[in-house]
């Protein structure tokens, strides 16, 4: 992410991901793990983007580019099948060569020997991922770290809907907040306010970078705001002081 696009995600993304790595702070004091990364989960049930994370960023990289298609834990997979907390060994098929290949090349280039995923979803809908893993000779995931992970998750729902709230980041009542501005430009400040930038945006509502600065531009008239961290300072009742 470029300079512009860190700029365009901040405002949104600074509450999400103080949340994120607080909650993963705590899931891995509870479970023990050598790492853990979180993300943002957009509607089509993939990774929209990264908060934080305590691995390196060549691995998550590598990630990305090369086997997040194949990783038997990703958001499609699990939310599509209500797995809102699974292992990855337990995943893992035997029969699959996508499953054969991500054993193969990327656990074993990274040392995985498993890795739990906790996904946790405000009551506006946002899901975030987080994915706790267990390096060189540490033992996979059991039956009391399930356990725990749910607990977990449950509390994590409850503190997402307060940092979150629907009443605060649901499109109908961003809409109403903002009478002037059009229900898709409702839905572009709900992905602003979860951080994500122009570019993200793009992929998301599937239209050009153009439109979508078109839009923001259209939304900051309509608010009477002058960027993204006033527009999700006036949506939350921050008064904000811009400096850009």
């Amino acid at each position: 992410m470029d300079r512009q696009e860190c700029e365009e995600a901040g405002a949104g993304e600074e509450t999400l991901s103080r949340f994120a790595e607080t909650f993963a702070i705590c899931a891995q004091k509870l479970i023990p793990s050598t790492g853990w990364v979180t993300y943002v989960v957009g509607p089509e049930l993939k990774i929209k983007h990264f908060l934080a994370c305590s691995t390196n960023n060549a691995e998550r990289c590598d990630y990305e580019k090369n086997f997040a298609q194949l990783d038997p834990l990703s958001p499609r997979h699990c939310i599509s099948h209500k797995l809102f907390v699974a292992r990855l060994n337990e995943e893992l098929s035997l029969c699959s060569a996508e499953h054969l290949e991500y054993r193969s090349k990327f656990m074993t280039k990274h040392r995985i020997v498993d890795a739990m995923e906790i996904f946790v979803q405000s009551d506006s809908g946002i899901f975030m991922g987080v994915s706790l893993i267990r390096r060189d000779d540490s033992p996979r995931f059991s039956e009391d770290d399930v356990t725990r992970a749910n607990a977990l998750r449950i509390l994590g729902d409850f503190t997402m809907s307060q940092v979150l709230p629907k009443h605060l980041t649901g499109v109908e009542v961003i809409a109403e907040r903002f009478p002037l501005v059009t229900p898709r430009e409702a839905r572009l400040i709900q992905l602003v306010v979860i951080g994500l930038s122009n570019k993200q945006i793009c992929q998301e509502l599937n239209i050009s970078l153009p439109t979508v600065k078109s839009h923001m531009l259209n939304i900051f008239r309509k608010t009477n705001i002058r960027n993204r961290t006033e527009l999700v300072g006036k949506l939350f009742g921050i008064s904000i002081d811009s400096g850009f």
